[in-house]
């Protein structure tokens, strides 16, 4: 019976303490990743991936069937 009256009260604190570990965790890992002068959500590219045009390769053997009556 005490059971049924303390537990919704021990399991609210077993969330709030985890979910301030994880929100402590997270807040390190941003400040750690983040690069210095840039604010977290800005958008970086580095360099401009390079296209390659593959259209001059051989892709397959041509195959020419006829039809049988």
């Amino acid at each position: 019976m005490l059971f049924r009256l303390f537990a919704p009260k021990l399991f609210s604190y077993a969330a709030k303490k985890t979910e301030a570990h994880f929100k402590e965790n997270f807040e390190k890992f941003t400040n750690e990743h983040a690069p210095k002068g840039e604010q977290v959500g800005d958008v970086i590219i580095d360099k401009k991936p390079t296209r390659k045009n593959n259209s001059s390769k051989k892709v397959g053997d041509y195959i020419d069937f006829e039809e049988i009556d």
